[in-house]
């Protein structure tokens, strides 16, 4: 009776030993600190402050808190390079306050952002170095129309950066399952492009635009990675020096000179996404 009950659970204990070999395989797998083909789709939740500054003083700012859609890919290569994509959709109302013209409130404020990134793998026995550059465009579209408390009128403004990446990700493991993956960026600004729908305000005016040119971005990133989840913490920081100088002009008639004063951008959140393969 035991030697026939041996043979009868025996494929049941090859199959057992097939599936512990199958798991440890992909825990195996789950361990590598390597790219990996992969896509997400997540959320976030941040904290947003944009503040300008005039002669050194305190002239504006934006806060609120914004929650965001997020969607990526990513693409391995030949000898361990990678590339891939991440789009960014960011709404909030944001709170408008001013040194001279009041308080206003519940100001939509929408951010778009598009980026393509490539990089190497360098692979060391604990941990994995993975530099990476890229091309990046960022849209923000403030709509301030309305009255602030002093009595001030609001108007739209739309803001668009290009900028390179340049970025460095660390990755160690965290047990069997999972990884820690740290990455700094610098985003090298080429062009900010600032337009003001001054017509909001005075009819007939033209919607100026000025260029804000000298600035950088810089970004910090810490998540906890699995092979079908990443959690973790972000922080985003632009800073941008003073624009060119542009006319307004009311039914085509010079009527003065405007422009966009220094200013940064903080955004500090938290972000969840899903991973397919």
């Amino acid at each position: 009776m035991k030697m026939s009950t041996f043979h009868a659970s025996a494929p049941v204990l090859r199959s057992f030993l097939t599936a512990g070999a199958l798991l440890f395989a992909m825990g195996s797998s789950a361990q590598s600190l390597e790219t990996f083909d992969n896509k997400e789709v997540g959320l976030s939740l941040a904290n947003y402050r944009y503040q300008e500054t005039s002669n050194g003083s305190f002239f504006m700012s934006n806060d609120g808190n914004k929650l965001g859609l997020h969607g990526a890919f990513t693409k391995t290569l030949a000898k361990h390079w990678f590339w891939g994509g991440d789009l960014k959709l960011s709404y909030g109302l944001v709170s408008y306050d001013s040194a001279s013209d009041g308080r206003k409130i519940d100001n939509p404020d929408l951010l778009t952002e598009i980026r393509f990134t490539g990089g190497r793998d360098f692979s060391y026995d604990n941990y994995l170095l993975a530099p990476y550059f890229g091309l990046g465009h960022r849209v923000l579209f403030n709509d301030l129309r309305g009255t602030t408390s002093s009595g001030a009128v609001g108007y739209r403004r739309l803001s668009q950066y290009t900028y390179l990446p340049l970025g460095l990700t660390f990755r160690q493991r965290m047990g069997p399952k999972a990884r820690l993956s740290t990455s700094l960026e610098y985003d090298w600004l080429l062009e900010g492009r600032q337009q003001s729908f001054l017509s909001d305000v005075t009819v007939g005016s033209n919607d100026p635009i000025n260029l804000q040119n000298y600035g950088q971005g810089l970004r910090f990133s810490m998540n906890y990675e699995t092979l079908g989840w990443t959690a973790g913490f972000y922080a985003n920081y632009w800073g941008l020096g003073d624009s060119n100088w542009s006319q307004q002009l009311i039914n085509g008639n010079y009527s003065g000179w405007v422009r966009e004063p220094r200013n940064t951008t903080q955004e500090i959140g938290l972000t969840f996404r899903l991973r397919f393969r």
